[in-house]
């Protein structure tokens, strides 16, 4: 018998050292891949200073001067970088590349080694010189809050209220989209939400656009036009199986 309880007594605790080393190595890479995005944002921005200033109170014109950003040494890096995503008051500030495919970039860093931080990536089916284009990024959440973990602040209105700019250098050229939806889903109820990119889908896309209201979390006031020039950013959600969570939003006024 008490070979039996000395067994299970050294199963147990083999069980909680390894798990504690899985979690320890995760977290240890998590901290490294953060210190290398960290040195590759003082590349983009040199100056650590961004311009915010758009211009006279109520102007509306939303590409700024290219301020302190250094798209071509980004190149240099990583020439399928295509931008940089930044949301002011939160820690989402990282490159954004668009590969061959939708999964290299999934457990590949933005200087293409392997990491489980992934790095935030443009759908490769998108085109970037296109009007009226659905643009949409991917990234994980990641259990240190890096990567695209503060989206889940967008479930609530408070958060929204508060953050409700997007900041998306597109190459050279910065522009600033506003959140119009917010929805909390699954691979199943969204499959086909990746699937309207182009101007030639936008009308299926609005109608599909009502039907998705009812994962919306809360209304924002925003209303999104036929024309409009879109963005979402989306990623894995743990509260159901295979779930979505998607901040949709429109480019403010050129």
């Amino acid at each position: 018998m008490k070979k039996i309880e000395s067994f299970f007594l050294t199963l147990f605790i083999l069980v909680i050292l390894l798990c504690g080393k899985r979690l320890w190595d995760y977290y240890r890479q998590s901290e490294e891949s953060q210190e290398k995005y960290q040195q590759v944002e003082e590349i983009a921005f040199p100056s650590g200073e961004e311009e915010t200033d758009l211009g006279e109170p109520g102007n509306t014109n939303t590409i700024a001067p290219k301020d302190d950003y250094d798209y071509s040494s980004l190149l240099q890096i990583n020439p399928e970088c295509i931008g940089w995503l930044k949301i002011e008051g939160t820690d989402i500030s990282y490159p954004v590349v668009q590969g061959r495919d939708n999964s290299f970039y999934l457990s590949h860093d933005f200087l293409k080694k392997r990491a489980i931080c992934g790095c935030l990536f443009v759908d490769f089916r998108n085109d970037l010189s296109a009007k009226e284009e659905h643009v949409i990024i991917y990234g994980h959440q990641m259990k240190d809050g890096s990567m695209f973990k503060q989206l889940n602040g967008y479930k609530k209105e408070d958060f929204f209220l508060q953050h409700n700019r997007i900041t998306f250098y597109i190459k050279s050229k910065k522009y600033q989209y506003m959140v119009a939806a917010v929805f909390v889903t699954n691979a199943e109820q969204s499959r086909d939400y990746y699937n309207y990119l182009h101007k030639e889908t936008r009308m299926e896309q609005m109608e599909y656009l009502k039907e998705m209201e009812k994962y919306q979390q809360y209304s924002t006031g925003v209303k999104l036009e036929p024309d409009d020039e879109l963005l979402s950013l989306s990623t894995c959600e743990y509260s159901s199986r295979n779930g979505r969570l998607i901040v949709l939003a429109r480019r403010l006024n050129e």
